[in-house]
């Protein structure tokens, strides 16, 4: 669902969608659709595929039977480990329902909580760039800093810009015209942002800024190598004692003598 008023700062704080991307037009399948079906497919190939020298950074750990939450059948959900080039290991989570068709898509942090929080940025200047992947863990809060839209922590994603800013653009459609009916104002409003958002992803509004915070460190931007300065940037940073304890860590609070640190692209 998302949220239908805006704040002092005129800013739209969306829940995450349940959709891990929006259905393009015209029938044709966009690069976010093809990586959330690949994802799927690899799951549920690597559950029947005898093991090969290629899956050593690749491999389902389970299987195990679920309630199917459109049809309240059982369903199968197959858990992936999967190693993320110049990141780290992610768990892949294909849920799959034969008795109505449903299927979802997740993931999740393999690993443990990282030392410090992380926050990535990048500026998105061509089409290239929609192609990166782009890993939100389900405590990373997700900005599109050129419209001041946020997407706070929720179910967590493994896909590309495109496929980020596709879900926040179907997630805003879902119900946009109850929002013309009842607060023609807002829906004005959303109705521009939703064109913006169209355009970013057929590239035709560039440039612009995406970030991804995450106090547990394990969500990620693809950098590449040849990166202009400004364009890919990672910084590193003390969690607050509050974070801490949102994340379980109890009274872990930061060291005040440490600082915050910076990376820049490759």
């Amino acid at each position: 669902m998302v949220s239908q008023g805006l704040n002092t700062r005129d800013c739209i704080i969306l829940e995450t969608s349940n959709k891990m991307a929006a259905q393009p037009n015209g029938g044709q399948k966009s690069l976010a659709e093809d990586l959330f079906e690949d994802m799927g497919r690899k799951v549920e190939g690597m559950s029947s595929a005898p093991p090969t020298d290629a899956d050593t950074d690749q491999k389902v750990v389970e299987e195990i039977d679920s309630l199917c939450m459109n049809c309240h059948a059982d369903g199968k959900t197959r858990l992936l480990l999967t190693r993320i080039p110049f990141f780290r290991e992610i768990v892949i989570m294909s849920f799959s329902c034969e008795e109505c068709g449903f299927h979802n898509n997740e993931v999740q942090a393999a690993g443990q909580i990282q030392p410090k929080g992380a926050k990535y940025a990048l500026r998105v200047e061509q089409d290239e760039d929609l192609r990166r992947t782009v890993v939100k863990a389900d405590s990373c809060t997700f900005r599109i800093e050129s419209l001041d839209l946020e997407i706070p922590s929720g179910k967590g994603q493994y896909t590309n810009v495109e496929g980020i800013i596709a879900g926040v653009k179907g997630d805003l459609e879902q119900h946009q015209n109850a929002r013309m009916e009842q607060m023609p104002e807002v829906g004005q409003k959303i109705a521009g942002i939703i064109e913006t958002l169209t355009n970013m992803i057929e590239g035709r509004n560039y440039p612009f800024t995406i970030s991804a915070d995450d106090p547990t460190g394990n969500s990620y931007i693809e950098p590449k190598p040849g990166d202009a300065a400004g364009k890919w940037a990672k910084s590193e940073y003390n969690r607050t004692a509050q974070q801490n304890g949102q994340l379980g860590l109890g009274d872990d609070v930061p060291n005040p003598h440490d600082h915050t640190t910076a990376e820049l692209a490759p």
